[in-house]
């Protein structure tokens, strides 16, 4: 069948065919127009079936759906002339007991309507009538009909309306970007280029959803482009127009205000701006996603801003991972249950309208939910969450007309002024308010309703102010809420000062006290106060996106905190990937309550507890330092300027000598760093004046030369004033790691960062990069120990995770002082010792064998050989060694080898518990 025939069939079908007669018909013909299977291609009728049976949600009726198709779609018809509005809420009362497939599709055989209902994406309608079916029409975005329909059926991932809405967003902002860049150039603030194009953009938005006149704005740009001189002129008498209402141009203007038109305010723009302005404007902004328009339309408005950032945002699915489990698990298990009463009460003769009075408390109690987000940024968080509200209040009212209820029992209630925030920057702040504004009225353009008068309100629930401290530096105090979700600043311990000045820290460490450690990271900041809000019973329950850190040190403490308080952690992500000012981190995600909460996930996956380091396993972070091990581990010195030097270069210099008959040698040391030891020796060497004086170092002619002309330039101008008094020394110099291994002849040193847990020998006198640890044991017991998968386990539950590669970060504070080590026998040590060398010896002579080898290409197929063995790889020798190493330190604990992962932490806890006691 072609396009042309489809619809002239069903043109005149239509009108003489009732639904029920018409509706399996019609839809084989749509499957014989597409080159589709039908329904009965499904001889089972479970996944693809006319007539499905399905209990009606609320009713405990059984129903029929017209047609389903599981993973794809739902379809209900209605006759000709008939309301698909009621089409689709019995499609949605279906959905849920359906699997909640993708696409929701109704027809009254002239017209069809395919609803996207993808998880945690605004809704999107894709609309034709018979005449866009025969001319394959365009119907939004780059889709026609015919490959709408085609992709309902074969892909409806293609429907998700956040892959347009991604394209339409980032299209848009970069044409905003350029005319931002032009209004700074020529004079205006920051501030005035933000306000005005806030301004341009929501009346570019308000004209695609039907608050302005389709075009108008379009007319203005055109004749801004003209006539630039005028257009402040245009512009101001239509954002006057918007602030109370009136006449613009011989059209009609909607009272907006709602403190974003509250004057007439406006820039000149030139003919390069307005063309500009006039392609964004002719995108479709009904379809701008504005979890992200935020982020992207602030990065715009800066160059270097949107270099930093890489013009990055949070995803809608990464912010529903935090919402999800925060707001809406308790909501949904509260609407189930009012769900159930309902349908108990419906099931009665003459109790309907008690159900629908269950249905509309309940409705009521989610027009109450307030949701804060106490570092909101450009609103994103809340704009995701005001989109869940706002699909469960649609499914609460469409059952609630299932059962009865009259046009205007129900009214929406869920309004964008539930939604509680604070940022500090002003700017962010004012985005936020019109982000969840368009949020708003993409949603209700979707799902139909009526716009308020004034169509804007001021969100004075959104403030503009330090979420930390007051003015005056006492505690700031937050909004009560029931849920408090977010993404607070990503600042770490170290970089406080600097980024918040001295001042600000000093009062934030005094106003807080104990409450927060004093090396916890910024971030630890907000789910301490939360905990207090949650304790109190103000706050039901709070959820963030913190830094690794938070699992670690000092930061830690407010999530022991909530657990010794009797709080309960029931949803962690304990190491995922993250965009931060357009650089990679790794960052956690939790979420915590009073302790009621009994459904408890890390990464996804259902468990018993969670402990303060996000973790369902023995939590090692409890471990104490050991004295045993107290001053053998060290990071390697900071160098703070050029000190390194080639090899060769090294060379001469020793042999070069001073006229004070001091030896060069006193200076240059071998110097290691992560890639020497997991690639292949760099030979550099650093010049190290240790403690020395100035007029000492000047002793050493040509190193000090060199310093003197490569180091001293930066160093003069750092703000550490011991780093720029001692310019010839190093940042820091690493003295105690130089006493400790005086007497020693050799180091063991690992990459702090590194796929592989790596440890080497490097000869005495080595200095190892700051980005290197290192031990001051000489033996090959202690490297044994290392080097096995007993402390590889501890090492591995006890790091934070490192950017792109997800690579752990050893720290000797987290792995190496608090490990006990075996006490074996003198031939339980022996066998450790033997195959520590022999895995030295065999490392080498697969180094020797292939120049191009490193220790991590080696170790990556070493653990590709554990996979799948294979006895006959030069590999597998090193594999079968590393397997009788851990066998040799497992008997030196007295345990049988292999063991669980968990039964090595539970053991290796208690033995560090049982010596610290000690």
């Amino acid at each position: 069948m072609q396009p042309h025939e489809f619809a002239q069939k069903w043109k005149v079908g239509a009108a003489h065919l009732t639904e029920r007669a018409a509706y399996q018909e019609h839809w084989r013909d749509l499957c014989d127009l597409l080159g589709e299977p039908t329904p009965s291609s499904d001889q089972t009728g479970n996944d693809y079936a006319f007539e499905k049976h399905v209990k009606k949600a609320g009713t405990g009726e059984t129903g029929f759906v017209d047609v389903f198709k599981r993973g794809h779609f739902i379809v209900e018809y209605k006759g000709k002339g008939k309301s698909l509005g009621k089409a689709l809420q019995q499609a949605l009362l279906y959905a849920r007991e359906l699997g909640n497939p993708p696409l929701l599709v109704v027809s009254d055989l002239v017209s069809l309507e395919i609803h996207t209902n993808f998880t945690a994406s605004s809704p999107r309608t894709i609309r034709m009538t018979l005449d866009d079916i025969a001319r394959d029409a365009p119907v939004g975005g780059d889709l026609t009909a015919l490959g709408a329909l085609r992709a309902m059926f074969r892909d409806p991932a293609r429907l998700d309306p956040r892959q347009l809405r991604e394209r339409v967003t980032r299209e848009a902002t970069g044409q905003i970007g350029k005319v931002a860049q032009a209004l700074k150039e020529r004079g205006a603030t920051q501030a005035e280029a933000a306000h005005f194009l806030m301004r341009m953009v929501f009346a570019m938005f308000a004209e695609d959803v039907g608050l302005l006149e389709k075009g108008l704005l379009t007319r203005v740009l055109e004749r801004a482009a003209r006539k630039p001189e005028n257009s402040q002129a245009y512009f101001s008498e239509l954002f006057s127009a918007m602030r109370t209402g009136g006449e613009f141009w011989g059209t009609d203007i909607r009272h907006f205000n709602g403190g974003l038109f509250d004057d007439s305010f406006a820039l000149e723009i030139t003919k390069e701006d307005a063309e500009s302005l006039l392609t964004a404007a002719k995108l479709d902004w009904a379809e701008v996603e504005p979890a992200i328009f935020g982020t992207l339309f602030e990065s715009s408005l800066d160059e270097k801003t949107r270099s930093k950032r890489g013009a990055h945002y949070t995803s809608v699915a990464d912010i529903v991972r935090i919402t999800e489990p925060v707001i809406m698990w308790a909501l949904r298990r509260e609407w189930e249950e009012v769900k159930a009463q309902a349908e108990a009460l419906a099931g009665k003769r003459g109790r309907k309208k008690d159900a629908v009075e269950l249905v509309a408390d309940f409705q009521k109690r989610l027009s109450e939910v307030t949701v804060l987000d106490p570092a909101c940024g450009s609103g994103n968080f809340l704009v995701v969450a005001l989109g869940q509200l706002l699909d469960l209040e649609h499914e609460v009212r469409s059952l609630g007309f299932e059962l009865g209820a009259g046009p205007f029992d129900l009214p929406p209630l869920v309004h964008p002024r539930q939604l509680l925030g604070i940022e500090v920057e002003t700017f962010a702040h004012e985005l936020a308010s019109v982000a969840i504004w368009i949020a708003f009225f993409q949603w209700k353009a979707a799902h139909g309703g009526e716009w308020e008068t004034p169509v804007l309100q001021a969100l004075k629930t959104i403030q503009n102010r330090d979420a930390l401290l007051n003015p005056h530096g006492s505690e700031a105090t937050w909004p009560e809420a029931e849920f408090i979700v977010g993404n607070p600043p990503f600042l770490g311990n170290k970089r406080m000062r600097s980024g918040l000045g001295s001042g600000y820290i000093a009062q934030l460490r005094a106003t807080y006290g104990e409450r927060v450690p004093g090396d916890a990271d910024l971030v630890a900041y907000w789910p301490e106060k939360a905990w207090e809000l949650v304790k109190t019973g103000a706050t039901r329950r709070a959820g963030f996106v913190t830094t690794q850190a938070i699992r670690t040190g000092g930061s830690r403490k407010v999530l022991e905190r909530v657990l010794a308080d009797g709080g309960g952690i029931f949803m962690a992500w304990q190491n995922e990937p993250w965009l931060q000012d357009g650089a990679a981190v790794r960052v956690s995600l939790f979420a915590f309550d009073g302790g009621t909460e009994q459904t408890r996930t890390v990464d996804g996956q259902a468990v018993a507890s969670i402990n303060a380091s996000l973790s369902p396993a023995e939590d090692v972070r409890m471990a104490a330092p050991l004295a045993e091990n107290a001053g053998i581990a060290f990071q390697g010195p900071v160098k703070v300027g050029a000190f390194d030097i080639p090899g060769e270069l090294a060379r001469l210099w020793l042999e070069s000598p001073n006229p004070d008959g001091v030896s060069n040698a006193d200076v240059l040391k071998p110097w290691v760093n992560g890639m020497d030891i997991t690639r292949r020796p760099s030979d550099t060497w650093i010049i190290d004046f240790d403690l020395m004086t100035e007029e000492q170092a000047r002793q050493y002619l040509l190193p000090f030369a060199y310093v003197e002309e490569r180091v001293k330039p930066e160093r003069l101008k750092n703000r550490d004033k011991q780093r720029s008094t001692f310019w010839w020394r190093l940042g820091r110099s690493g003295s105690d790691l130089k006493r400790a291994s005086q007497s020693k002849r050799r180091l063991l040193a690992t990459p702090r960062v590194a796929k592989h847990r790596l440890w080497v020998w490097v000869p005495a006198g080595t200095l190892p990069d700051s980005r290197v640890l290192a031990v001051t044991k000489d033996d090959d017991f202690t490297f044994g120990v290392l080097q096995s998968q007993i402390h590889e386990i501890w090492s591995l539950s006890n790091s934070a995770a490192h950017g792109v590669g997800n690579d752990p970060t050893y720290v000797a504070r987290d792995c190496f002082d608090p490990f006990p080590f075996p006490r074996p026998t003198d031939e339980q040590r022996a066998e450790i010792e033997k195959w520590a060398q022999y895995i030295v010896r065999l490392r080498e002579h697969l180094l020797g064998q292939d120049p191009k080898a490193t220790l991590t290409s080696i170790y990556n197929l070493v653990e590709g050989l554990r996979k799948e063995p294979d006895a006959a790889h030069t590999v597998s020798a090193l594999v079968m060694a590393h397997d009788r190493l851990d066998q040799a330190v497992a008997a030196a604990y007295g345990w049988e080898w292999p063991l669980p992962e968990d039964e090595v932490l539970k053991r290796l806890l208690a033995l560090n518990l049982e010596r610290a006691l000690k």
